[in-house]
């Protein structure tokens, strides 16, 4: 008897999936959309920077349509905003970390390829950590590479060392440095500046096919501590694809994203035959109760499921000026109908100025 050698990973990932075409694990994932037409091929993203939204959906259709896969399309899409200096979410012309330099954190996920993952966190000097992100799932037995180590296998790959800091950034950084504290030597110009939470976001695809690619790329924490690690490169927090079900993002508060395990949470809810929207809005309940109701901070996510169907639910929204209702944050999708951005559900009202006070910003 002869015995085929096989990765580690390969292994538990083909034994996962074997798991779960079994009929014991519960009734059929998927619901028809309405109608019974498949809404296929499909993006969306969490993106809501007016800069770069519509050129992420816009440059991952572009490769669908010319052939490529959904991986190809998540990656190609996201690299469209890492690459614009306008965009803050992400590294090049996002704020860097206390100490002025940016370390970068994104994952990939392939349902294609036995829903297979990479992913990289605290890169420094590389603009584009997602493709890194895919190298250490294609060309490494590894899930995860950190520091330096994923700096020196971004370069071994040609990825060039540059410097992610744009003038805008410094200068935020420079303001925040000063008003940080009035127990140092350094004095503000002007009025008091107060920082915002961060910056992530996700690109989902489904091709015609019904093959789903997942990418997450952010900065994490706008002047993080040096070294911190969110949610988006660890795969079942900011990212889950599950290729025969549908895929989901996380963004907003990453430490509260991994204690739930959010975007696995979301694709496991749509097994269990519950629609996108339903199961981003399941998890934010979630996040929710475990604090009683009152969270301090934001959480979004955004999902779809292998007909087509997609959804978003934010923790915490947005009033419309127009019509006086709670909406979410906003997401961008993109469809044979073109491209469009909509609101998606929201659980709570905006937190107050009393609210935010409270917030120990760090």
């Amino acid at each position: 008897m002869s015995f085929k050698r096989i990765s580690r990973r390969k292994f538990i990932s083909g034994a996962a999936g074997i798991g779960m075409s079994l009929p014991i694990l519960g009734k059929a994932s998927i619901s028809k959309t309405q109608g019974g037409k498949l809404n296929r091929p499909l993006i969306i993203t969490s993106k809501t920077n007016p800069a770069t939204r519509e050129g992420v959906t816009t440059a991952a259709w572009e490769i669908l349509q010319a052939g490529g896969s959904p991986l190809d399309a998540a990656e190609k899409g996201t690299n469209v905003s890492e690459l614009d200096p306008r965009d803050t979410s992400v590294g090049y012309g996002g704020d860097p970390n206390e100490e002025g330099f940016h370390q970068l954190d994104a994952s990939v996920m392939s349902g294609p390829d036995n829903n297979n993952a990479g992913a990289v966190s605290a890169l420094e000097n590389i603009k584009t950590p997602c493709s890194v992100a895919r190298l250490v799932m294609e060309r490494t037995d590894h899930l995860m590479l950190t520091g330096k180590g994923a700096l020196k296998f971004a370069k071994m790959h040609g990825f060039k060392e540059e410097d992610l800091l744009t003038e805008a950034a410094r200068k935020h950084w420079v303001d925040w440095k000063e008003t940080l504290s009035e127990r140092d030597y350094y004095h503000p110009p002007h009025k008091k500046f107060q920082p915002e939470g961060g910056g992530t976001f996700n690109v989902l695809v489904l091709d015609a096919n019904g093959d789903i690619a997942g990418v997450t790329s952010t900065i994490g924490h706008h002047f993080k501590i040096v070294g911190r690690v969110g949610d988006s490169p660890i795969i079942g927090a900011g990212l889950y694809v599950d290729n025969a079900i549908g895929a989901a993002g996380a963004t907003g508060h990453g430490a509260e994203s991994i204690k739930v395990c959010a975007s696995f949470l979301a694709v496991d809810k749509m097994r269990e035959g519950m629609s996108p929207q339903d199961a981003c809005r399941y998890v934010c309940q979630r996040v929710s109760d475990r604090h009683n109701g009152k969270p301090m901070f934001g959480l979004k996510m955004v999902a779809l499921n292998k007909n087509g169907e997609y959804g978003s639910c934010s923790l915490r929204g947005k009033i419309e000026a127009e019509t006086g209702k709670l909406v979410g944050s906003g997401f961008g999708v993109r469809d044979a109908k073109g491209f469009r951005m909509e609101t998606g559900l929201a659980l709570l009202p905006p937190m107050t100025k009393e609210e935010r006070a409270q917030i120990p910003w760090r």
